[in-house]
């Protein structure tokens, strides 16, 4: 008899941990900015921006496009952070190297802060 009141309790405190838990978002809500240089040397400012959870992933590694060949282009700077998820700027290629955390709505680096990818992260 003990037993099945066991196993129903521990099935009653698992139901509510799940109800109560939120499950963890999949992607980064907002806008997050930067600026690099352009193939004729022209400072220009990007916007990535993403209401629906489709376009900044959460937790993958994001590769700046105009900054991607270290040979031909600097890295980009000054990060704007708009969503609602911290943001990790790294100075390498594939979230390696050297990085800085920027805080969710409104977290910023100036121009001193030179990176070349990204990733967005709930913790």
């Amino acid at each position: 008899m003990l037993r099945p009141r066991a196993i129903a309790f521990a099935a009653a405190c698992a139901l509510t941990f799940l109800l109560t838990n939120p499950g963890s978002a999949s992607a980064a809500i907002g806008d997050f900015h930067y600026t690099y240089i352009d193939a004729d040397g022209v400072e220009q400012r990007q916007k990535l921006t993403d209401d629906g959870g489709i376009n900044l992933p959460n937790g993958k590694c994001l590769d700046i496009e105009e900054a991607k060949d270290p040979a031909t282009t600097k890295p980009a700077h000054s990060p704007n952070n708009g969503t609602d998820t911290k943001v990790y700027v790294f100075e390498d290629l594939a979230c390696e190297g050297t990085y800085q955390v920027l805080k969710a709505q409104g977290g910023e680096g100036g121009v001193n802060l030179k990176f070349r990818s990204f990733l967005f992260q709930d913790s």
